[in-house]
């Protein structure tokens, strides 16, 4: 064939193709809204390309850009191989495309589904949610999506009685507690509820400002997609150097770092404590910063603590050696170099304080870049949350004003920590019984004093619910208890999918629908807190499949089941469902045109180009350039005002909110004022570390990554990413050899949780005695059932079968995502 004719099928190929931008953010891209330009003909998917709002056709675009430009953060927000991929997903032949009701038992091999019709399912659903409430009280309904951060996810709650809230949430989970004790941060209060102006994130470009930038427990060439990413290797190849402190030797250490440091995973507290104790012995601190910020009894009180004062032990390189694995020279060596290179960008990632007594790590973290000046300071970092910063916008379309929704009429109760599902559902007969008190109940779950508890019994999964959390055969148990279930699917072999009652069909939100993202996100979407100058609209590219419909249509239809639709959606109410989008892009629309009327030319004044809804369309992205990039803490520390929300409005190395408070009447369990290794409260050393007295059955440490193929367990199907990469458990050649195991044989992973089989990955890029298995492969039952494994033996590798739900009597804040296991070789490689 030659080249003409080549070029001219692909131009014929394309010809009369409709070009649609849209964003494909889910919940686990979190600093990523990354801009997809989709091309559609005839009702099918053609092609997903890249952002070409600017730059167009330019590979490499920093090659072209100027140092100014790149400052501005004046770059394309491109999708990662995720983002390519959704095609896959659209097309996969376990799509569900109609509604199902189960019929028999829940859960794998208990029943199967039939199809039914939309009237029935809505029907049945809103019967439900009522005769739940009429059974079980007002706090009775769980929405799983993101019922976090002291809110319920529950589409109807401010009308309908009987949704629960719950706080702390799935990512962040670890750091929260931290930033709230010492910090006084809370995301819950700061950014949604405006009680207080502090922002902790950073923007991409302000990685320009460090000199040093330390990666502790971070991946972010994995699981931090977006800008901030791609800023780390300009910033290394502008001079930064980098450190990746991690037990695997990740891509990111491979591609960014001049030094990794393998660390034992669970064991950074002590090795942070080290680096604090040599700054303090060797006064390296930032002496003007800590007069200024931080209070100075706590201050101290720490210092005694890493002296040895308290306990007779003094927490230095040498001390911490034993217990991390780090050289203790390496440790004094970094902890003096980390003192004296300013600007220090140190991320302490959610890998670090998800998992037991992961939050003093987290705290540790911040109050190293505190005692250095480093948490407030351009090329600083605040190493906890990190996400939220500030719109370069002085206004965006005003969106909810046109969809018109009554005021809100009732707020859900907090009644839980936001993980702890199976142990509202599966204790809550034995508190009926008087088998546990009261106050066992709500310290097991979370459940703060002067909230009512909850009596879980109707559950709308919103998500993979059932694979993505620790301890699956609580959870899998706990969902054969409620009194009903339904959701949202997209694969008929979803675990979560196989415990529903009905199964609501769902459009992929980004590409076929006008549906809102998650936290109710409007398609009007800005950047995320990485790079926080661009807004762009999210068109819907095609229909979907079948009779799946917009989700918002079916809150709509339940919303008119329960009489509540005037208040819920007043303007849509009526609607049909194949009018649906049409009328949804009228009231975006008739918010964009209110908002480019500009009448105090603000928007004009940042340079703006305001252009009818049309032309808007065509290349529906806006940017303004940054000026300066955000930083943590800039808009307060900056502007004189109040940063930090502690009794005494400093940094508090010694939380005077822990000391003076029972912390457990809404954490359940109990913290310590200051970041201890041993806890004052713990008779034992952390379930999931070497020091546990579990390693003599289960001798290595489990860690659960994130994957570059999936979006926590989303993408896990789909058939263009699946034959990318092998879902295989990483083991070190040592601990290979010593069970007799070889690279790609088929193995077991098993402990007192769980039992899963895989094939081994045997690599000399994780250290010895640690062993790692991806997050989020879906459970893939066999007909084999044990004691262990009471549902079907797991055939994927799905890891949260093998971590246990056990906090007290430590806080219940975590989501947790390691385990202590063993391994054996199964016979043959099948």
């Amino acid at each position: 064939m030659s080249q003409e004719t080549l070029i001219r099928d692909l131009m014929d190929r394309h010809e009369n193709e409709k070009i649609t931008y849209t964003c494909c953010t889910q919940n686990g891209c979190w600093d990523a809204n990354c801009i997809l330009k989709v091309r559609t003909k005839d009702g099918r998917l053609m092609a997903i390309e890249t952002d070409d709002s600017l730059n167009a056709n330019r590979g490499r675009e920093d090659a072209y850009m100027t140092r100014e430009q790149l400052n501005q953060g004046m770059v394309q927000q491109r999708p990662c191989v995720m983002g390519h991929s959704w095609k896959g997903e659209i097309d996969a032949p376990t799509r569900i495309t109609k509604p199902l009701k189960r019929v028999g038992g829940r859960g794998h091999g208990n029943g199967h589904f039939v199809e039914i019709s939309w009237e029935e399912a809505i029907d049945t659903i809103a019967t439900k949610l009522k005769e739940t409430v009429d059974l079980f009280g007002e706090n009775s309904i769980l929405h799983t999506h993101l019922t976090f951060f002291e809110f319920s996810s529950f589409p109807l709650n401010p009308y309908f009685k009987g949704a629960i809230a719950s706080w702390s949430d799935h990512s962040v989970s670890g750091t929260l507690a931290g930033e709230r004790a010492h910090l006084g941060y809370e995301p819950a209060k700061n950014v949604f509820a405006g009680q207080g102006k502090s922002l902790v994130g950073y923007e991409a470009p302000d990685l320009f400002n460090s000199k040093l930038i330390v990666l502790w427990g971070w991946d972010p060439l994995v699981g931090w997609h977006g800008s901030v990413s791609y800023y780390l290797k300009l910033a290394k190849e502008r001079g930064a150097k980098i450190i990746v402190i991690e037990p695997r030797y990740t891509l990111s250490a491979e591609v960014l770092a001049d030094q990794w440091i393998p660390i034992r995973p669970g064991t950074d507290t002590a090795m942070m404590l080290a680096v604090a104790q040599v700054i303090y012995e060797e006064e390296l601190w930032d002496r003007a910063f800590v007069e200024r910020f931080v209070e100075p009894e706590g201050f101290e009180k720490f210092r005694r603590y890493l002296m040895g004062d308290e306990d007779g032990e003094v927490k230095s390189p040498e001390w911490a050696e034993t217990i991390c694995a780090v050289p203790a020279e390496t440790i004094r060596e970094f902890a003096r170099l980390y003192a004296t290179s300013g600007p220090v960008h140190l991320q302490c990632h959610y890998s670090v304080s998800k998992r037991h007594y992961g939050e003093y790590a987290a705290t540790a973290s911040m109050l190293l870049q505190a005692m250095t000046g480093n948490i407030a300071c351009p090329g600083g970092c605040e190493s906890g949350s990190v996400l939220v910063t500030p719109t370069h916008f002085p206004s965006l379309p005003d969106v909810n004003a046109e969809f018109g929704r009554a005021p809100r009429e009732f707020t859900p109760y907090v009644c839980m920590v936001n993980n702890k599902m199976a142990e509202a559902v599966t204790l809550r007969p034995k508190y009926d019984a008087g088998e546990i008190t009261e106050e066992e109940y709500r310290f097991a779950i979370g459940c703060p004093e002067g909230s009512p508890l909850p009596n879980l019994q109707f559950v709308f999964f919103g998500n993979n619910w059932l694979n993505n959390l620790q301890d699956l055969n609580k959870r899998l148990k706990a969902a054969l208890m409620l009194h009903f279930t339904c959701g949202l699917g997209w694969h008929i072999n979803s675990p979560t999918v196989q415990f529903m009652d009905i199964v609501i069909p769902a459009p992929i939100h980004q590409l076929e629908s006008t549906d809102p993202f998650h936290l109710d996100a409007k398609r009007f979407r800005t950047g995320p807190g990485g790079m926080n100058n661009y807004m762009f609209y999210c068109g819907k590219a095609l229909d979907p499949p079948g009779e799946i419909r917009p989700v918002e249509w079916f809150w709509t239809q339940i919303a008119n089941k329960l009489g509540i639709g005037e208040k819920y959606n007043p303007k849509l109410k009526d609607v049909p469902w194949d009018k649906w989008d049409e009328e949804v892009e009228k009231l975006y629309r008739a918010a964009y045109e209110k908002w480019i009327k500009d009448e105090n030319g603000a928007l004009r004044a940042v340079g703006i180009d305001l252009k009818p809804w049309a032309e808007f369309l065509k290349n529906p992205v806006i940017r303004v350039p940054i000026e300066e990039p955000f930083h943590a803490f800039k808009n307060t520390i900056g502007e004189g005002t109040e940063a930090f929300l502690t009794p005494s409005g400093k940094i508090e190395f010694y939380s005077n909110l822990v000391a003076g408070t029972d912390i457990r009447k809404r954490w359940g369990g109990k913290i310590d004022p200051i970041p201890r290794w041993r806890p004052s409260y713990m008779t034992e050393p952390p379930r999931d570390s070497y020091f546990s007295p579990r390693i003599r059955d289960y001798p290595l440490s489990m860690i659960t990554p994130v994957s570059l193929y999936r979006d926590l367990s989303c993408h896990d199907q789909n058939p263009l990413l699946r034959d990318c990469y092998n879902h295989r458990l990483w083991i070190s050649p040592v601990d290979a050899k010593k069970r007799g195991v070889r690279d790609n044989d088929a193995i077991e992973v098993f402990n007192e949780y769980g039992c899963v089989r895989l094939h081994a990955y045997v690599t000399s890029k994780i250290i010895t005695g640690t062993v790692a298995m991806h997050f989020g492969a879906w459970y893939m039952p066999s007909e084999e059932k044990t004691e262990a494994m009471p549902y079907g033996m797991d055939t994927r590798g799905a890891c949260n079968f093998l971590i246990g739900d056990v906090h007290l009597p430590h806080v219940v804040n975590s989501i947790l995502t390691a385990g202590l296991v063993e391994v054996k070789k199964l016979g043959g490689n099948d």
